[in-house]
C-alpha cells in the first residue's frame, strides 16, 4: 500500500471520538446538552456525526425536526452493538497495565523433581496465585537437572530450578540466584560392612558396588567421582546400577544393591535402612534458580522478589 492509498484508509476510519459523539447524542437526543457535556461546539459535533454517518454510509439520526431528534433504525442497531465498547476500552485498557506489570498473562516453570525435597516450591506458587491470580502457571517437572538448563537456556521456560556443582558452574547466557548449598553424602545400606565405620576413606570403598548418575544424565558429576576414586584408589568405581534422583538411588541402596552419592534428605526415615556419611570431598550441590539474561518478563521479576518470603532462598538448618 503506497502513502496516498494508506492516508486515505487512516482518513476514512472512524475514530473513537465520533463514536464517543454518537453515544451521547444517541442517548440526549439533544445536540445542545451533548455539546455541553463534551465541551464542543455544536457546529463540530455535527460535523463529526456527518463523518461517522458517511462512513458507514447511513443515517444514524433523524434531524427532521431539530426540537424532536430520534434514533433511525440504523441508528438504534448500531448503538446497541457499540453500547458496551467504552467499558470494553477502559477494560483493555486495565488489562494491557497489569499485564505490563507482570500481574497477568503467562509464567513457565521448569522443575527438576529433586527440588521439591529441599525447597518450599508450592508455598512459592500459592504466593503467586494469591498476589498475581490472573497470572497462569504453566509448571512443567523433569526428572534431570541438566534437561531444565537446557530449557531454560532455549527459551522454553521462563525459570527453571535445578541443581548445579559447585565445582563446575558456568552460567553462561543465564542469570542465577543460588537457593541453597548442600554437601553430598555416601548413602551406605544399613547392613553393610562400611555401615557401622565412623571414620571412612575413599580407600574404604574400594571394593564395594556403588549405585551412580548415568553418564549422559550427569556427564561431569560422574567423570568427577570417577577421577576422583581413581586417584585415590587406583581404580574406578565398581559400578552395580546407574539412577537418577535421590528417591531412586535411596531405594535402591536400601534395598541394599550398593553404595549412592546423594544429598541428604531434609528428613530420615528411621526405617528406611540407609546411613549417610560425609564424602571426603569438598564437592557440593546448589540449588539454584535460573533465567535468560535477556528475559525481562516483568511476571518472572514479581516471582523472582517472592522467592525470600516463600523460603527458598534459606539454607537448611546444619548446613
Amino acid at each position: 500500500m503506497n502513502n496516498l492509498n494508506r492516508r486515505k484508509v487512516i482518513n476514512n476510519m472512524i475514530t473513537f471520538r465520533q463514536i464517543e459523539i454518537f453515544l451521547q447524542l444517541a442517548e440526549n437526543l439533544h445536540f445542545g446538552k451533548t455539546a455541553q457535556q463534551l465541551q464542543i461546539t455544536q457546529a463540530a459535533l455535527s460535523k463529526e456525526l456527518v463523518k461517522l454517518e458517511k462512513h458507514l454510509n447511513c443515517q444514524l439520526l433523524d434531524r427532521s425536526d431539530k426540537w424532536n431528534i430520534t434514533l433511525t433504525a440504523a441508528g438504534e442497531a448500531y448503538y446497541n452493538s457499540i453500547k458496551p465498547l467504552p467499558e470494553l476500552m477502559q477494560h483493555a485498557a486495565f488489562s494491557a497495565h497489569r499485564a505490563s506489570r507482570g500481574e497477568s498473562g503467562k509464567l513457565s516453570i521448569s522443575v527438576a523433581n529433586i527440588m521439591y525435597d529441599y525447597l518450599q516450591l508450592g508455598k512459592l506458587f500459592r504466593l503467586l496465585h494469591e498476589r498475581y491470580p490472573e497470572l497462569k502457571l504453566h509448571i512443567r517437572d523433569s526428572q534431570a537437572s541438566p534437561d531444565v538448563r537446557k530449557q531454560v537456556e532455549s527459551g522454553e521456560v521462563d525459570i527453571g530450578f535445578f541443581a548445579v556443582s559447585n565445582l563446575h558452574n558456568h552460567a553462561g547466557e543465564l542469570r542465577q540466584l543460588k537457593l541453597q548449598e548442600l554437601s553430598l553424602s555416601f548413602a551406605i545400606p544399613g547392613n553393610h560392612p562400611l555401615a557401622v565405620k565412623p571414620d571412612l576413606t575413599m580407600l574404604d570403598f574400594r571394593n564395594y558396588h556403588f549405585i551412580l548418575p548415568s553418564e549422559r544424565q550427569a556427564p561431569w558429576l560422574r567423570s568427577y567421582f570417577e577421577q576422583f576414586f581413581m586417584e585415590h584408589c587406583n581404580s574406578k568405581p565398581l559400578v552395580a546400577q546407574e539412577a537418577l534422583g535421590l528417591l531412586s538411588t535411596r531405594q535402591l541402596v536400601a534395598a541394599g544393591l550398593g553404595i549412592g552419592l546423594v544429598m541428604e534428605p531434609p528428613e530420615k526415615d528411621p526405617l528406611e535402612n540407609v546411613v549417610y556419611r560425609p564424602i571426603p570431598f569438598g564437592l557440593k550441590r546448589q540449588l539454584v534458580a535460573a533465567w535468560h539474561k535477556n528475559n525481562h518478563s516483568r511476571a518472572l521479576r514479581n516471582l523472582l522478589k517472592l522467592l525470600p518470603e516463600s523460603g527458598c532462598v534459606q539454607k537448611l538448618a546444619g548446613k
